[in-house]
């Protein structure tokens, strides 16, 4: 373990200046108090503004048209909420009832955008692929790599809307209109989208907050301001399906903060998906009528739970590693794995060991791999090395997915294990606690922990801050709280 101390507390120094200064974030600037999102809206880039006014103008001649519009989502819980956004605004605000949903299956359709799901959904509209009918499809959250998929649509005389945040292909589908941008989530693209439609749904921007916090998204800027917003909003007037959610749970409504978002309901919302099939979570975030959203959230929770059982019994499977003999990067399938968990054995795997993890579930011939990376290895650069080896490949910077023929995932383990050990170097691979500021110990108090707050909301980007002290000890230890889950303890410094 590194200890990076960034800096160390000089008597008369502002704590919160001295953070926002070690982190780089102007003191002057709006961080402190995020403009309202309409203003932060201000600030996107020209070219996306552009994008999101043609898709409007699209859709609202397939609506003049009467023709059906089709909003493709995918199966975590950015995509569910993306998808819930946008029928919300068309749908329920906008009454245009000739509006459909579709969620893949993980198991059947794969993931995102693909030639199974582009039939099932044609199906559930009660359409066929070739049918005179043509209608107008959205995808959310997914579809800017499908370029061969999009390629289909346009050739049965479909239109395509793709709105989408994952890193771009060398070639880009042939949609009519691509609203991109890397610096949001999907369920923050649907809202944009919502909002240039007209909606007016505070709910919306708590399901896109919800996603921004669950997708890892910086809380910088837009992101920011957004999750701020959405956080009043589900501590004031949530969703009924996140109220339900967070009380079966056993989680109290009005004191929602991101961990809330990231670690309770971010985690129910995926594991329909993961599990099973994601429309469960979908319906629960549609669902207007309490004892049905309450119903749906029981359900969820109880899958969660069976996810958290599968997780542990995978997790121990895989982590029977050498580890005096460690790759620079891990690499692990079985036949056992399970498609929906394989994610977050990865990502067990990356915290454990600090290094990039690969793991792959193997059925009918072929493997589907999920991977989590650390920072400063870029994987969805690093995977595109071996893209002929792929059978498909997306992803960001710290995580990604891909299917392959099972037969070259020996091939696959020796070309990473090899370029990892050109590419990365070593000091990316040693944990390290970042300490904001190292304080003296009579500086803990309310009023800090008070001022802290003005920090808030945290997250990836603006990370709870840390303090660090020298030569403390801890006296009078007590047991407090509900159930004596907490410890009342004083600090003392030595030589004081």
């Amino acid at each position: 373990m590194n200890w990076n101390i960034r800096s160390e507390y000089t008597e008369g120094d502002d704590v919160i200046a001295s953070i926002l200064k070690i982190r780089g974030i102007p003191a002057d600037g709006d961080f402190l108090n995020p403009p309202p999102l309409a203003e932060a809206f201000k600030v996107l880039p020209q070219e996306l503004k552009d994008s999101l006014h043609k898709a409007v103008d699209l859709v609202e001649q397939s609506i003049k048209d009467k023709r059906k519009i089709l909003i493709h989502g995918d199966y975590d819980s950015d995509g569910i909420c993306a998808t819930s956004i946008l029928f919300n605004a068309l749908f329920k605000e906008k009454g245009y009832e000739n509006t459909f949903h579709f969620i893949p299956n993980r198991f059947d359709h794969g993931y995102g955008l693909s030639e199974r799901s582009i039939l099932a959904f044609f199906e559930k509209a009660g359409l066929s692929l070739n049918s005179d009918e043509k209608i107008l499809v959205i995808t959310v959250d997914c579809g800017i790599t499908a370029v061969d998929e999009i390629k289909l649509l346009k050739e049965h005389g479909h239109s395509v809307i793709i709105t989408d945040h994952h890193q771009k292909g060398e070639l880009l589908p042939p949609a009519e209109v691509i609203v991109w941008y890397d610096k949001i989530v999907g369920a923050s693209l649907s809202l944009l989208l919502a909002k240039v439609l007209g909606s007016k749904d505070p709910h919306m921007v708590a399901l896109a907050s919800l996603a921004t916090v669950t997708d890892l998204q910086p809380l910088l800027g837009f992101n920011r301001s957004l999750v701020k917003r959405g956080l009043e909003i589900l501590n004031t007037d949530p969703p009924v399906g996140i109220k339900k959610l967070l009380q079966v749970a056993g989680k109290n409504v009005s004191e929602i903060t991101t961990y809330e978002l990231g670690w309770i309901i971010g985690p129910r919302l995926n594991s329909s998906g993961r599990i099973l099939d994601a429309s469960s979570s979908l319906n629960l975030l549609l669902e207007e009528d309490e004892k049905k959203a309450e119903a749906l959230a029981i359900e969820l929770n109880s899958i969660n739970v069976q996810r958290q059982d599968k997780t542990v019994e995978m997790y121990d499977l895989a982590a029977g590693i050498d580890e005096k003999n460690l790759p620079k990067i891990i690499l692990s399938s079985h036949a056992d794995y399970h498609e929906g968990i394989i994610g977050l054995v990865a990502a067990r795997l990356t915290q454990k060991y600090f290094r990039p993890a690969i793991v792959i579930s193997l059925s009918d011939g072929y493997g589907k791999g999920s991977v989590r990376s650390v920072p400063g290895v870029d994987i969805i650069s690093f995977l595109r090395n071996f893209d002929e080896m792929f059978e498909s490949l997306g992803g960001h910077p710290m995580a990604a997915g891909f299917t392959i023929k099972k037969e070259l995932i020996p091939e696959l383990k020796e070309k990473a294990e090899k370029l990892a050990n050109l590419t990365i170097p070593d000091e990316l691979l040693v944990p390290s606690m970042n300490v904001d500021i190292k304080i003296p110990i009579d500086m803990v108090s309310l009023e800090l922990l008070n001022r802290l707050d003005t920090l808030k909301p945290f997250g990836l980007g603006n990370e709870e801050p840390v303090f660090m002290s020298e030569k403390v000890g801890i006296t009078d230890v007590s047991r407090v709280g509900r159930d004596a889950q907490h410890l009342l303890f004083k600090f003392y410094e030595s030589g004081k």
